[in-house]
């Protein structure tokens, strides 16, 4: 995926609906282009979450962001399923390293704190999130 250090085309819609978002830390995925407006680290785990949302848009990423902007339960599902890919990929690099379960627990409670942030508009409870990240694919 591509990256510019710039927002994305649509970030005045984004803005209407979000806001209070923290463009130092926050990324944008629009097609196959990673918008970064802050210079934040993108860490491999970050780049699973976006390529999924680029995934997730296919060739009209304009009428994606339409219905997830418009639709809570839609840009839930969506963000499901990038949390769940970039928790499954986190999992994967700590076994990797022999880490412990204690670290894969820090990783869900931060992306589960993500989601059930403001930033998606608190469509979702932190515990919750955690269920959900932590099970997808498991079905």
């Amino acid at each position: 995926m591509k990256v510019k250090k710039e927002t994305p085309p649509n970030y005045i819609a984004i803005a209407r609906v979000f806001p209070n978002l923290e463009l130092s830390t926050t990324l944008f995925c629009y097609g196959d282009t990673i918008y970064n407006p802050g210079g934040k680290d993108i860490t491999p785990d970050l780049e699973i979450h976006e390529d999924t949302h680029r995934k997730q848009q296919g060739l009209t990423p304009d009428l994606w962001w339409d219905k997830y902007l418009e639709d809570p339960q839609f840009r839930l599902s969506q963000e499901i399923e990038a949390y769940g890919a970039q928790y499954n990929f986190a999992c994967k690099a700590i076994d990797e390293i022999r880490g412990t379960n204690r670290m894969k627990k820090w990783a869900l409670e931060g992306m589960a704190k993500a989601l059930s942030s403001s930033m998606y508009g608190n469509i979702i409870t932190m515990a919750e999130a955690e269920s959900k990240i932590r099970n997808y694919g498991k079905n």
